[in-house]
């Protein structure tokens, strides 16, 4: 988080699965509010399997 001042001071993405509605999502989530609502819900168009999981890189580090 810009300007963060404390380690956790920031956000947390996460994926999560809705087996009633069959529904996944990408969760944005306050690192220092776990069980708080989340600061953001972004529906996916299709199911995004357990235990999937990526790495944010920067594009010039992919470039290497």
């Amino acid at each position: 988080k810009p300007g963060a001042n404390a380690e956790d001071e920031g956000w947390v993405a996460t994926f999560a699965h809705d087996e009633r509605e069959g529904q996944s999502s990408l969760l944005i989530l306050n690192a220092q509010d776990f069980d708080g609502e989340p600061q953001a819900r972004i529906n996916m168009p299709v199911r995004v399997p357990y235990g999937f999981h990526g790495a944010w890189i920067a594009e010039d580090e992919l470039a290497e």
